[in-house]
């Protein structure tokens, strides 16, 4: 009789295990649990919660061992590159005269998901402060918005424009204005899995006749 009560009581929670679990009923949303909504009587998942979890599958493919800064909607850079500073001089009875120096420098940045237009193609916001080594030093600071991509193989690609103001030791006015940039990472598992080889390159057109081209490489991070 024990024997045949154990029995029984395995089979019914065996059953009930493999039985889906019902979605709660409701009348209003205040029924419901956090992140979910009343529809037609059942409580069911908030569009707002469902985008939210689309947008950590689209961006955290954490089963993927060459996921690198992918798997996060946060992630960081750092690193290190060259910073040519040009300026364009109108000078009276000679025309327009311009030059340029290149100088060593020292970066840093970071980006963040803000929405997505598609799965696969987040709008970020994104920022980085850099220093840069020489007869005089240059101090950009850059904030902008742009867009991110994941699918191309194993790289994460993402451009941008932003408002760069470019503070300097040199003599005259602070210049400020619009900066281009384009950013490459290639996911590097052998060494950490949230890691990324990093490598960008930018634009910037500034005011009183300056301009700012930069190549840079470093390491991003999954925050």
């Amino acid at each position: 009789m024990n024997g045949k009560l154990v029995s029984a009581l395995a089979l019914g929670a065996a059953l009930f295990a493999g039985t889906p679990a019902q979605a709660a009923s409701c009348k209003k949303d205040a029924d419901c649990g956090s992140g979910q909504v009343c529809s037609k009587g059942t409580c069911v998942k908030s569009a707002a919660a469902k985008a939210a979890s689309d947008t950590a599958k689209a961006v955290a493919p954490t089963e993927d061992a060459m996921a690198g800064t992918k798997r996060s909607p946060y992630f960081g850079w750092g690193g290190i590159g060259l910073y040519n500073v040009g300026v364009s001089v109108d000078v009276a009875g000679f025309g327009t005269v311009s030059g340029s120096s290149t100088y060593f420098g020292f970066n840093a940045g970071g980006a963040v998901n803000l929405l997505n237009f598609t799965p696969d193609l987040p709008l970020v916001g994104w920022g980085e402060i850099a220093l840069t080594l020489g007869s005089d030093l240059f101090f950009p600071l850059s904030v902008g918005a742009g867009v991110r991509y994941d699918k191309a193989g194993p790289m994460q690609l993402l451009g941008g424009l932003g408002f760069t103001i470019m503070p300097h030791t040199g003599e005259g006015d602070t210049p400020l204005g619009l900066r281009i940039l384009a950013m490459v990472l290639y996911p590097l598992p052998e060494v950490n899995k949230n890691l990324s080889a990093q490598g960008a390159l930018s634009y910037a057109f500034l005011t009183d006749g300056f301009h700012l081209f930069t190549f840079t490489v470093g390491i991003g991070y999954a925050l």
